[in-house]
């Protein structure tokens, strides 16, 4: 009987190890179709660069700066769940605070 219970546990324990494998390979495999037909960038937003911000609501400002994201310490206080805002400066050199799920997408100039 013991046999029998070895083999169910060896089958079981080798039907993971090639879900494991078989996984491995077909993401392998998307991996390079991909690399061949449209490659990814490393590329990213910078800070002190000008840029083009449009956000979800329709709203648009054009030509300020990437300064970057805020974060709140313990203990700071932090109205309606807005930590992480992304912020941006106006070429007045006024600074804008804006929820980074709010930005639709931003163009560089």
């Amino acid at each position: 009987m013991s046999e029998v219970w070895a083999v169910i546990v060896a089958v079981v324990l080798l039907m993971i190890v090639y879900g494991y494998i078989s996984s491995k390979i077909k993401a392998r495999k998307r991996r390079k179709a991909r690399d061949k037909s449209l490659p990814y960038v490393e590329d990213n937003v910078q800070p002190g660069v000008n840029y083009n911000v449009f956000l979800n609501d329709g709203r648009k400002f054009l030509g300020v700066e990437l300064v970057g994201s805020t974060t709140v310490e313990d203990g700071q206080y932090s109205f309606a769940g807005w930590e992480g805002m992304l912020v941006l400066k106006q070429a007045t050199g006024k600074r804008i605070f804006i929820k980074q799920t709010a930005v639709r997408y931003i163009e560089e100039i």
